[in-house]
């Protein structure tokens, strides 16, 4: 019906280095989206005289001849001395790397190593990274550290195990739940602590002082209050099990429906690093409390619409509902015509879609009411050829999609 006049490549990898320029010089159009291109010197010559739109997040320059085995990895990884790899291999991280140390001649057998992630790597082994390309954060730690978990939970078994002379590093923060640690055994077996953020009970500030640099912040929590780290929801089984004297080192959110007066009664004091989440028609009640927190946000009350491809805003719909009615994370929004932009304003929220289609006079407000809408159009009709086209276009373009693609 459509003769293929224009081509569309998603992949993660696209290697070009084998590709002739006839097979693809009849295109009208051309657009390859990877996050990784290989290519060769002719290679790169043939795609300059292609009508083509590379959307990329790197380019590796190998020779036809040299084989690039690839591997794709989706989660963490760890490079060590006992990593299996052949040469010119090209490694893409979707998640977490962490290298170890000694691992130099591991490194050099890797053609490039992609990451949209993070990377923790030794600060000895910085040299050797001129072939990586992170998404990402870069984290150097100190050779001689052995890594914990980034956000590590200090437990009482710990000192036990912990070698003598060690030191640790943990990319986020160490956290010391438990009042019980015996810290004192750390220190005598010489053990240090390498770390960002420090949250620990008050009493053991002096004797962390020993175990950790100058330059750690240190996040204290106040004597005879209970650290819970993590996000939790305000009840009373929360209370019963923690106490009512908390410091949470997370966001918090208060319960559905939730007995307010006897809430109040068990709650001493709490302390919230985080966000405190929270019904509008609580709030009158949370500040009878003895409630500290950094960040307020408030739960929508009203009618709420989301995660549907296709959703119809009529006069009944916005007109029965008590409060206004949210939608959000639609493809398309239609609002009846008769819907005035009064009832608009008054009653809609839309949040993230595709379109919403409306006639002229609704459009105005309905921009007023929306955030993150890509298109705001009329239902007349003239929208049909738009999607005419669109259709023409997709029936007359070679489409590929895949991880890996050779062309």
């Amino acid at each position: 019906m459509f003769g293929k006049k224009n081509y569309l490549l998603n992949c993660e990898v696209c290697d070009t280095r084998k590709m002739k320029e006839e097979d693809y010089s009849s295109y009208e159009k051309m657009i390859i989206n990877a996050d990784v291109v290989v290519v060769s010197e002719k290679s790169k010559s043939i795609l300059n005289r292609l009508p083509l739109t590379l959307n990329h997040d790197c380019i590796i320059e190998v020779g036809e001849e040299v084989d690039v085995p690839i591997k794709t990895i989706n989660g963490s990884y760890e490079i060590t001395g006992a990593t299996m790899v052949q040469d010119h291999t090209l490694i893409i991280v979707n998640g977490t790397l962490k290298i170890h140390p000694n691992t130099e001649e591991v490194l050099k057998k890797y053609e490039r190593i992609h990451v949209n992630g993070s990377v923790q790597c030794p600060k000895s082994l910085e040299g050797y990274l001129n072939g990586l390309t992170v998404n990402g954060a870069v984290s150097m730690y100190p050779d001689d550290c052995v890594i914990l978990d980034d956000s590590f939970l200090l437990g009482k078994y710990f000192p036990l195990r912990a070698k003598a002379g060690k030191k640790y590093y943990a990319q986020n923060e160490v956290i010391i739940q438990d009042r019980t640690v015996d810290l004192e055994k750390l220190i005598e077996k010489k053990a240090a602590f390498v770390t960002k953020k420090l949250i620990l009970p008050e009493e053991k500030v002096e004797t962390c002082c020993e175990l950790f640099d100058e330059d750690v912040e240190f996040v204290v929590v106040p004597e005879g209050m209970n650290l819970h780290y993590g996000d939790v929801v305000l009840n009373e089984t929360l209370l019963e099990k923690e106490g009512g004297s908390l410091f949470l080192y997370g966001d918090m959110e208060l319960e559905d429906g939730c007995d307010m007066v006897k809430l109040k009664a068990a709650v001493q004091k709490i302390i919230v690093k985080g966000n405190l989440k929270l019904y509008k028609s609580q709030e009158k009640e949370l500040k009878t409390m003895n409630l500290e927190y950094d960040k307020l946000s408030y739960k929508w009350e009203g009618r709420m619409i989301e995660n549907k491809p296709a959703v119809r805003i009529d006069n009944v719909l916005l007109e029965s509902s008590p409060n206004k009615v949210l939608v959000k994370n639609a493809a398309m929004i239609k609002i009846a015509e008769d819907v005035t932009a009064e009832l608009i304003l008054d009653r809609l929220v839309i949040e993230n879609a595709a379109k919403v289609s409306c006639k002229e006079e609704q459009e105005s407000a309905v921009a007023a009411v929306a955030k993150n809408v890509a298109k705001i159009g009329n239902t007349d009709g003239t929208d049909q050829p738009d999607f005419m086209e669109q259709m023409k276009n997709m029936l007359s373009t070679k489409m590929i999609n895949a991880d890996r693609y050779v062309m």
